[in-house]
């Protein structure tokens, strides 16, 4: 498919010669209403003409069906997706969400109704009643998401952490928005804000630690704090080393129980450092389905809680470039994963991603 005309205003779709007014319509709404210039992307070729792809950045926003029936479109296709821009749909998820909530934080605030999200006033009258807002003199909302600020990985006493090996009270690093209702810290609310049903808690570099030139000369891993790493994962140095020497060759995957082969006191305090608290949580799993709640340091540690750990030397379904472990917990299912994010073979990251299963 070639959806690669992303028009920039209502003019081009009409320049263009070829689309119909609801293409107009679809752009004018979504431009007004989000301010977005390039909300769409189309296709010119006759078999593809009629489908309107819809940046996924709106999907915290609205539904197909509930524009379909506001603009009231018949003789378009309506879908999610990013055209020929792909790869960007989980940013600017992210980003529009924050953009969104910060400007309905401050529609909340003025008692006015245009809120950018239909399920924002009720997330804000929840939060609200939690943290006094309602008796607050002054509300200023900053919006912080650009900040991207770093937490690394660190090996203080050679032990890994993520960010910090202290107190895990992270709200200041890991806030998107800030609501302030006075000078003193506790007057400060840190919102930390995700997007998807799939979302990351740390992705941090490992190149120094596993590096590409012990793994091709030794088949190992020799320096004190990569071995560390693995140890505390249940992972073997050789097995990992292997799955990247032999990319693109014979390499076969291979799967391991690794739960008991774990140092899990150092790993719940990994996946702590990792989580933290001290922040709001607002997770808009999909448009219609909004949770949030308090990351206290008691629900950190309910989180940081693996029953069980399955690795995947070569990644889960096919062999590749990769080590997986699938960790459950009572309440979210945990996937770490060191590969390469930069087109190299490598590893250069360590991410856990999780999904909800309980919000409780």
């Amino acid at each position: 498919m070639a959806y690669d005309f992303i028009p920039k205003s209502n003019n081009d779709i009409k320049k263009a010669g070829v689309f119909m007014t609801e293409h107009t319509k679809v752009y004018d709404y979504l431009f007004k209403k989000f301010n977005r210039p390039d909300p769409i992307a189309l296709s010119k070729k006759l078999n593809e003409m009629k489908v309107i792809k819809i940046s996924r950045g709106f999907q915290a926003s609205f539904t197909l069906p509930d524009l379909k029936r506001e603009l009231k479109l018949n003789d378009v296709k309506v879908q999610f997706g990013e055209g020929s821009r792909g790869g960007r749909g989980a940013a600017n998820k992210g980003n529009l969400f924050e953009q969104h909530l910060g400007e309905d934080l401050n529609t909340w605030w003025n008692d006015e109704k245009n809120y950018k999200n239909n399920h924002s006033e009720k997330i804000i009258d929840e939060m609200a009643k939690m943290y006094g807002w309602h008796k607050a003199k002054k509300f200023n909302v900053a919006v912080e998401g650009g900040l991207n600020q770093r937490r690394p990985l660190i090996f203080p006493g050679n032990i890994p952490y993520i960010g910090t090996a202290g107190d895990q009270n992270i709200g200041k690093t890991v806030t998107d928005i800030t609501v302030s209702t006075g000078e003193r810290p506790s007057d400060k609310v840190y919102l930390s804000l995700k997007a998807t049903g799939t979302v990351t808690f740390f992705n941090a570099g490992v190149t120094k630690y596993l590096p590409a030139d012990e793994m091709k000369k030794f088949g190992t891993i020799k320096n004190l704090q990569g071995k560390n790493l693995l140890k505390m994962l249940g992972l073997d140095p050789k097995k990992l080393s292997a799955v990247f020497n032999q990319y693109g060759g014979n390499l076969k995957r291979e799967q391991e129980n690794v739960f008991k082969k774990m140092d899990r006191p150092k790993f719940i305090n990994f996946l702590k450092s990792g989580i933290g608290y001290g922040y709001h949580y607002v997770h808009a799993k999909k448009p219609t389905e909004i949770h949030h709640f308090k990351m206290t340091k008691a629900f950190m540690t309910k989180l940081a809680n693996p029953t069980s750990a399955i690795a995947y030397y070569g990644g889960k379904t096919s062999a590749g470039k990769r080590v997986d472990i699938d960790i459950d917990t009572p309440n979210i299912m945990l996937k770490i994963n060191i590969r390469n994010k930069q087109g190299g073979v490598y590893p250069s990251h360590i991410m856990c991603d999780y999904t909800f299963k309980s919000y409780k």
